[in-house]
């Protein structure tokens, strides 16, 4: 594409709006037109032209070329066309550079001050240059000029003096053309001369090229190995113990081929057993690796990197080795501690490895050795949790392993135990629970380990007590199932005849009552998480009435046999509380006719007819008896025999303390009873539930039924349409619980009163009351709208407007009211002269218009339609008479972006016209495009010049001018034809015939052209 081509598209491109029409026959009349002089042919001129007004040098005329190409930059071009404007303007300034930077340079006779001021010069012009070359690179990264840019930067930067920035250019050329073979060796060679040089950031960057090149096998050993020195010298010492434990997995994978190395476990693995070479570079690499460890965290380290390479193949085989290295280091340091750090973190690590077990035995024995009895104590804990029969280690242990850490285990596991249990007993809370399931665990494992038949031999004591402690230290630790059966075969053992037994054997039966709810809580729990992932069933019922038949056995066995026993009394209350829990109301009645005789209480009977007097007893003994019998009168309630636990609640409060919630909760339910009393007649007799409904504030104020019953009896009047009468119960309630929750349904009660009475203010505060109030919904925009409307019926014009306002900024939909809502205000602003206003609303109904178009276009009707043609003409007026106020000044590319803005919105606008398609409008907004364009073009011929160029300069400048206005001539003609087309379909009207007028004027003989349509351009190219 030349010049001529470019600067022609980009000068029509930049106008940022333009229109394109198809046309048929209509191009024969535009090819007949005479052609233009273009920048193309100016170029073509013979240079020996002579100039008459103002000289210009080719330099000078050069800059100002530049210049001018820099404007159309500013103007946002097409981007095709904005590249090649970019890459021409740096050969120009290239050119520039090359022909006038060290000229006369070399004339001795110039003072110094002028040769330092020219290589100032010089050097900002390079300076100018790189930066250009760096930006085009940056931002066309692909363009096929680049390596030509690319080496002209590489060059400049040389000039420069920045080698190294120039060395970076100089590599990037070779990364973006890579064609040799030899990739991994030339690599490899580099990164050897950078570790020599002691440059390891770069020696590593080769090395890593090295490992990810192909055919890189000759060089993959030895690249791991210096890249993990590389490292190392850096001090990365993380990175470098990775490059290590992958020269680690290369030495092995080489030995597979050698069976001896092939068949090798971590039981047995040694580096030792490799080659004579593999060894050597093993040796080292351990050396280094271990060197590498103790200048980080040690074992802290060497456990980190372990477990994040897992993935390795071969890791598994020698890891333990690495820790055994890294201890021996470190013994051999006088570094004890760090050592013993080393193998408890194997040990950690691998505690199921045969390694970690005799590491543990290796590491008591350092512990003893120093004293460190704490240490040893805790040791042998882990020991027998590592190894015992519990662990993974034992289950796939061999005999011979099994029979060599027995003694070790029961010795460990004894002495653990007792510990276990005599710490727990001294904790409080959580940690208690944790201590004595740690105790149990504990003892557990020494009985099943003195269980073992191997193990009689080694025995010293009777484990009768053990097993009591085992029952114990479960029942602490929440284990409670294993408790009950431990509790349950001391308790009921017929054999046993000692005094102590006996004593333990109560102990043991009031354990399995206790045990048996503890283990029904638990179930109940579970049953909750269940029901909540909805995984219950049939299974989890029958499990539980299993548990509850277990309970009352279990109970009456306690209360049967030890009757005296005053547990049996708080057994009985306790188990009241479950049948409730269960509506098992025989079981119920069953504990509270036990715990009320015991008082020498009457018993409940099921319909209770009059109310005792309460019997003075003990503070315990009132609380037991209040207890089960407001379970009782909660049964009732349940059972919705409200008349009879009316009673029943009266009965109860006269043994409640009033200080107590149960009082409240009591008195609460003594209300509810009276209400679902009334409820009851609420269908059939409405006046006595009135009545009924105010004797619950009556007999319970506190209670919150009481206003239920209020508000219930108002309803009720509202129902029969007693106005005035619900307005005076509801007023007052209002006034009395402003903040009560159901006071936010009382406005639209009294809205609904005020309006069977025809007081329309009155019932507009209420239903602005409700839009105060209420959440965001359809409720809250019908109360506001239907506020603005009685405001209207109330005559009070201010506050209706001012709602209309609130309700238009707060609710897009319904589309239909909303849009008409803003009209609405935009007509109030008319009519007041407030044209900014007015327009704001305009721009409100076009921006929801859109809106509404991208959500749901069904839902914009014809009268949608209509008020958003009259806003987008409006605004489009607006913005038109704002573009033909803007003069086109000098330099041009300013004032002339100003005007493009100008057009660009009203054309943004008339377009929105002619989109909605309305007949009334569409020929008006028409004209008016046409006529933009054709004022576009007009003023851009009439445009201030620049006073400084010279006539070649000036003719180019005039050519720029006619390559801009043209197109937009041109365009204004199309538009003009196009409206006139609309009277072959019938429509006529005073604007096309003005566009008949206009091309009349313009252009005669494209009147006969066929039909042209158009389509706005509203963006920049």
């Amino acid at each position: 594409m030349s010049v001529s081509a470019y600067l022609s598209g980009a000068l029509i491109l930049i106008s940022g709006i333009a229109l394109s029409g198809c046309y048929s026959s209509g191009q024969a009349d535009y090819a007949q037109q005479a052609k233009r002089t273009s920048l193309g042919d100016l170029a073509n001129k013979r240079s020996s032209e002579t100039v008459a007004s103002v000289e210009m040098s080719q330099t000078q005329r050069s800059a100002k070329l530049a210049n001018i190409y820099q404007q159309l930059l500013t103007l946002e071009p097409d981007p095709e066309i904005r590249t090649h404007v970019e890459y021409r303007l740096a050969q120009i300034n290239t050119e520039s550079f090359e022909t006038q930077s060290y000229t006369d340079l070399d004339d001795e006779s110039q003072p110094d001050s002028q040769v330092l001021a020219q290589l100032t010069q010089n050097d900002a012009a390079l300076q100018k240059l790189v930066n250009e070359y760096q930006q085009l690179l940056q931002r066309y990264p692909k363009r096929p000029e680049n390596e030509h840019i690319q080496y002209q930067l590489a060059k400049a930067l040389d000039l420069q003096g920045k080698l190294d920035a120039s060395l970076a250019e100089v590599e990037s050329l070779l990364r973006h053309y890579p064609q040799t073979m030899y990739l991994a060796e030339l690599n490899f060679r580099r990164g050897e001369i950078y570790y020599n040089l002691q440059n390891y950031s770069a020696a590593i960057t080769a090395y890593q090229q090295v490992l990810t090149a192909n055919d890189n096998q000759k060089y993959q050993l030895n690249s791991l190995y210096m890249l993990g020195w590389s490292e190392f010298k850096l001090n990365r010492l993380a990175n470098a113990d990775k490059a290590f434990l992958q020269v680690f997995e290369a030495l092995v994978a080489g030995q597979q081929s050698n069976r001896d190395v092939a068949n090798l476990t971590s039981d047995n693995f040694a580096f030792e057993k490799l080659g004579s070479r593999a060894q050597n570079l093993a040796i080292d690499t351990q050396r280094v690796l271990s060197i590498s460890l103790s200048q980080q965290l040690q074992s802290q380290s060497l456990v980190s990197l372990v477990n994040a390479n897992q993935s390795l193949p071969n890791i598994n085989l020698y890891q333990h080795v690495l820790f055994a290295n890294l201890a021996q280091f470190l013994l051999d340091k006088k570094l004890d501690h760090d050592a013993e750090l080393t193998y408890q973190a194997y040990i950690d690590l691998a505690s199921d490895n045969i390694w970690a077990a005799r590491y543990s035995l290796d590491l008591l024995d350092l512990y003893q050795r120093q004293g460190k009895f704490a240490a040893m104590h805790q040791l042998k804990n882990d020991y027998v949790n590592q190894y015992g029969l519990s662990s993974t280690f034992w289950v796939n242990a061999s005999t011979a392993q099994q029979a060599e850490l027995l003694p070790q285990l029961l010795s460990f596991s004894d002495e653990h135990s007792r510990r276990l249990y005599a710490d727990a007993q001294t904790q409080q809370g959580a940690q208690r629970i944790s201590a004595f399931a740690q105790a149990a665990s504990a003892l557990k494992t020494y009985l099943q380990l003195a269980k073992l038949p191997q193990a009689s031999t080694l025995l010293t004591k009777d484990i009768l007590n053990d097993e009591y402690l085992f029952a114990d230290a479960n029942f602490e630790a929440k284990q409670y199932q294993q408790a009950l059966a431990s509790y349950y075969a001391i308790a009921y053992d017929t054999t046993a005849t000692s005094a102590a037994l006996r004593k333990i054997q109560q102990q043991s039966a009031y354990a399995t009552t206790v045990t048996i709810r503890e283990i029904i809580s638990q179930h109940d729990q579970s049953q909750q998480g269940q029901n909540q992932q909805k995984q219950s069933g049939q299974s989890n019922t029958d499990d539980y009435n299993k548990l509850i038949s277990q309970r009352n056995q279990l109970d009456k066995d306690f209360i049967n046999q030890y009757p005296s026993d005053e547990r049996a009394l708080q057994l009985a209350s306790n188990a009241a509380q479950y049948s409730f829990d269960a509506k098992n109301y025989t079981d119920l009645k069953y504990f509270t006719d036990f715990v009320l005789q015991a008082h020498d209480i009457h018993t409940i009977n099921n319909a209770v007819s009059s109310v005792q007097t309460a019997t003075p007893l003990s503070d315990s003994a009132r609380k037991q008896v209040q207890f089960v019998s407001q379970l009782y009168a909660n049964s009732l309630y349940q059972q919705e025999q409200y008349a009879q636990a009316e009673e029943g609640y009266i009965l109860a409060l006269q043994y409640t303390d009033k200080s107590t919630g149960s009082w409240s909760e009591m008195r609460n339910l003594l209300a509810s009873s009276i209400y679902f009393q009334a409820q009851a007649v609420k269908q059939t007799q409405p006046e006595l539930a009135v009545s009924q409904l105010l004797r619950v504030a009556q007999a319970v104020p506190e209670s919150k039924y009481a206003v239920n019953a209020e508000l219930d009896a108002a309803n009720l009047l509202l129902e029969q349409q007693r106005w005035q009468e619900a307005v005076d119960v509801l007023k007052p309630f209002q006034q009395r619980n402003p903040d009560h929750q159901f006071s936010a349904a009382i406005p639209a009660k009294l809205a609904q009163s005020y309006e069977a009475l025809a007081q329309w203010d009155l019932a507009a505060e209420q239903l602005l009351i409700i839009v105060a109030k209420e959440d965001s919904g359809a409720l809250k925009r019908e109360a506001l709208y239907t506020a603005a409307e009685y405001y209207l019926k109330a005559g009070d014009n201010s506050n209706a407007l001012s709602t209309f306002r609130t309700y238009a900024k707060t609710y897009p939909q319904p589309f239909d009211v909303a849009q008409e809502v803003r009209f609405k205000m935009s007509e109030f602003y008319r009519q007041n002269g407030e044209a900014n206003k007015q327009y704001y609303w305009f721009r409100q109904i076009l921006s929801f218009d859109r809106k509404q178009l991208q959500q749901d276009a069904n839902a914009i009707q014809a009268r949608q339609i209509e008020l958003a043609s009259i806003a987008a003409f409006s605004l489009g007026q607006a913005e038109q008479r704002s573009f033909a106020a803007i003069k086109l000044d000098a330099p041009l590319q300013k004032s002339l972006k100003r005007k493009q803005e100008a057009m660009k919105k009203a054309i943004g606008y008339y377009q929105q016209v002619l989109d909605f398609q309305l007949a009334k409008f569409v020929p008006h907004a028409t004209y008016n495009l046409a006529e933009m364009y054709r004022q576009l073009a007009t003023d851009m011929m009439s445009s201030q010049r620049p006073g400084d160029l010279d006539e070649l300069a000036l003719e180019e400048y005039e050519i720029l001018l006619e390559e801009l206005a043209y197109p937009f001539e041109e365009k204004a003609i199309e538009i003009h034809i196009s409206n006139t087309q609309r009277a072959w379909d019938d429509i006529y009207d005073q604007w096309i015939e003005k566009s008949f007028e206009r091309l009349a004027q313009m252009s005669p003989a494209l009147y006969q052209k066929q039909e042209l349509t158009h389509e706005v351009i509203d963006a920049i190219h």
